[in-house]
């Protein structure tokens, strides 16, 4: 485990943490849930025990598909540069174009009780966006880590990506009275309502196409 690396799966664990969808669900947990605190912390908690869970078995199970397959990492290295150039192409075509804003609305069943199971399932809806923890498994298995020190590493990594949202949601019990009107403006602004075009987006996102095709050919390939 060298330094470079080491710093290279901290960007990537803060990549992952800016996650949209775990954000606006423990906003609506703070707007909405009876009992914040407990529903919201056991929502983390799925949130959090789910996703090293997925993490842990794409280590593993990338790890038996590389002694099987000589070249499989390379090969996965490729596919994943070239699926997220195709996505952030996607995305840009999408922001050229009007479209209805996603709303957030918390399911009547979520409770103290019945929250982690709920942020299970939230992680699962979100393994598509996985793209950054796929690539820092990658990553491990090529420098070849043992596996006790990548686990470690992916439990670090797990902090790192749900520290943003727990942030949020202490923040959020703490000032529950003085954020609500705040907290509750910024949940309707982006989940009602259409959003127009926005070119500027739309730049972003092809640029980073560009710079995912580039690495794809010049570092990858």
């Amino acid at each position: 485990m060298t330094g470079g690396l080491l710093w290279s799966l901290t960007g990537l664990a803060l990549l992952d943490s800016i996650n949209a969808a775990t954000t606006w669900l423990v906003i609506v947990i703070l707007l909405g849930a009876k009992r914040p605190a407990p529903t919201g912390w056991a929502f983390m908690l799925g949130v959090a025990v789910s996703f090293l869970a997925f993490a842990l078995m794409f280590y593993f199970g990338l790890t038996f598909a590389d002694s099987v397959l000589e070249g499989f990492t390379l090969w996965l290295r490729r596919l994943l540069f070239a699926g997220l150039a195709l996505a952030l192409v996607v995305m840009g075509v999408r922001r050229l174009k009007p479209r209805e804003r996603k709303g957030y609305t918390l399911p009547p069943w979520v409770n103290a009780w019945s929250a982690l199971p709920f942020g299970v399932l939230a992680t699962i809806g979100d393994l598509p966006n996985a793209f950054p923890m796929v690539l820092a498994v990658e990553r491990l298995i090529d420098a070849d880590v043992a596996s006790p020190t990548a686990v470690v590493v992916l439990i670090g990594y797990t902090l790192v990506y749900a520290l943003p949202s727990a942030l949020i949601l202490a923040a959020g019990l703490a000032f529950n009275e003085k954020l609500r009107e705040q907290l509750q403006s910024m949940l309707s602004s982006h989940s009602s309502g259409t959003a127009g075009p926005s070119p500027k987006a739309a730049v972003a996102c092809f640029a980073g196409a560009a710079a995912s095709l580039a690495v794809l050919l010049l570092w990858v390939g």
